[in-house]
């Protein structure tokens, strides 16, 4: 299996209004739509293993997607095997991409200083633009692929 880390961001579909625990979050309401879940993998088993932990539900939630994933299903993912740390960066170019929104401050970034790392979607996120943004800012996008699931 490819041990191979990266970013990427996890694209999840939630289809109605819903109240929910966010571990110490608390409870918030997440709206109806798309949204998108900026992260990294680094660690073992690297970005496959990551990515399969964020598809299946988890027993034991530990971070704050576990949670959010309990109701919100993954449609499909952008990532990167590029070996550097790039969620920041992608979490402020989402941040700038519009029609994009932060539903909560604080998710999925509380061991940084990004305002969040969950966006919600006015329109169908548009791969192409993310990584006309990511390439705005000088960032490298030659190796940005998109999966669905």
């Amino acid at each position: 299996m490819d041990k191979s880390g990266g970013t990427y961001i996890l694209i999840l579909n939630l289809k109605n209004d819903r109240p929910a625990q966010i571990g110490k979050l608390g409870r918030l309401t997440f709206k109806a739509g798309s949204y998108g879940y900026v992260g990294s993998a680094f660690g073992p088993g690297g970005l496959i293993s990551r990515l399969k932990h964020h598809i299946k539900l988890s027993r034991k939630p530990h971070w704050h997607i576990d949670y959010f994933r309990r109701f919100a299903n993954p449609t499909y993912v952008w990532f990167s095997k590029k070996n550097e740390r790039l969620e920041h960066e992608w979490a402020a170019a989402m941040y700038q991409m519009q029609h994009t929104f932060l539903p909560i401050k604080g998710f999925g970034s509380t061991d940084c200083s990004c305002i969040s790392h969950l966006f919600y979607f006015l329109k169908q996120p548009c791969f192409h633009l993310f990584q006309g943004k990511i390439k705005n800012q000088n960032l490298s996008c030659s190796n940005i692929y998109d999966y669905f699931f």
